[in-house]
């Protein structure tokens, strides 16, 4: 072979070989772009006065409905999707709608929710806002729980928020519970959030008023319409008694254990009550005077950490201070099988639907 040949030969092998480099390198570089690709959007820190207008429409609902929800919010999709099923379905006895929704493949949260359809009717209608209840809570979860209890406090000092035939108003350690007076009975209240705080804040951008229920009996600034009888939804494990706001850990609780949205849809995924402020650990503006914060920056973080890093569905951490639960971050039983405010007892424990399942609870 003359070298003209060889010359020839050498040059075609060594385009080959550069060829194949890169049918190896081009994946491996498109494998490590998305592997390094970073969450879609960013989170913007939401002060107290933001806060306060932003849980203003739930602050004075009952303490379950409350931590339902928080979590259900965080699923916008479904929202929409359980709002839909349950209008087109209202026809049904109640034990058929609670059925239909055991099997759908929703969170727990949005479950339950289907059990109170003015309340997933508002969430579904105020959109936006829903949306950025459930990212404000995922981010910011211990100012979010301290939010209500701040609306809770200023709504009580002036005489709005009292207990009544419908709900009782519980003050323990300066923590404002709203239980149902009769726990197999919940009434929703009805009110507007841009009236009750006066001049606090201007109404949420865009908001959709409800129009008031049929046969609603007004107190001092809230209505109540008919009670909602959760007996047909006793048999599932998502229902109201299975929730509670865990006020000193900055976290709801499922079952009695802590609960971590699984959703895919809100800011940082992943990264549980990392955006914690401690907004309403002093004064200033949208910080009731007086009031005294019960969840603290960081707690929320530790306690998805314990329930399984902040990565969904986790349970673990239990214990709470709520209508449903017991105090501190300690040892409760929280939305399951403990002595409420009410001398009532929630539903048993249970796993729902999408719920993980995380670290024991710790004591």
């Amino acid at each position: 072979m003359n070298s003209q040949s060889t010359g020839f030969l050498y040059q075609a092998m060594r385009q080959m070989m550069a060829l194949m480099l890169s049918l190896l390198i081009i994946p491996a570089t498109q494998f490590d772009l998305y592997a390094q690709a970073p969450a879609a959007g960013a989170y913007v820190e939401l002060d107290a006065v933001q806060l306060d207008q932003l849980v203003a429409p739930i602050a004075l609902y009952p303490d379950s409905l409350v931590a339902q929800i928080l979590t259900g919010a965080t699923y916008p999709d479904q929202i929409a999707a359980a709002d839909t099923w349950l209008n087109q379905n209202m026809g049904l006895p109640p034990d058929q709608r609670a059925a239909g929704a055991n099997a759908m493949d929703w969170d727990p949260a949005i479950k339950g929710l289907t059990a109170f359809p003015s309340v997933l009717d508002n969430l579904a209608k105020n959109t936006a806002w829903a949306a950025q209840l459930g990212n404000a809570y995922y981010n910011q979860p211990g100012d979010v729980m301290n939010a209500v209890q701040a609306m809770r406090l200023q709504a009580q000092q002036s005489n709005v928020l009292v207990t009544n035939a419908q709900e009782r108003v519980v003050v323990d350690a300066g923590v404002i519970d709203i239980v149902p007076v009769n726990p197999a009975v919940v009434y929703v209240p009805y009110y507007d959030p841009w009236r009750v705080w006066g001049g606090m804040f201007v109404a949420y951008p865009v908001w959709v008023a409800l129009p008031p229920p049929s046969g609603i009996v007004w107190g001092a600034g809230i209505g109540f319409a008919a009670g909602i009888s959760l007996g047909v939804y006793a048999g599932f494990g998502w229902g109201f008694g299975a929730w509670a706001p865990s006020w000193g850990g900055g976290t709801v609780l499922f079952g009695g254990n802590t609960y971590i949205s699984n959703s895919v849809s809100v800011y940082n995924h992943g990264h549980f009550g990392y955006h914690d402020r401690g907004a309403f650990e002093h004064g200033g503006r949208g910080v009731p005077g007086g009031f005294h914060a019960h969840a603290h920056a960081g707690d929320a973080r530790a306690r998805a950490a314990r329930a399984g890093g902040g990565h969904g569905g986790g349970h673990g951490a239990g214990g709470s201070h709520s209508a449903y639960g017991s105090h501190g971050g300690a040892g409760g039983h929280g939305a399951a099988g403990s002595h409420s405010a009410s001398a009532g007892h929630g539903a048993p424990a249970s796993h729902g639907g999408s719920a993980g399942h995380g670290a024991p609870a710790s004591h």
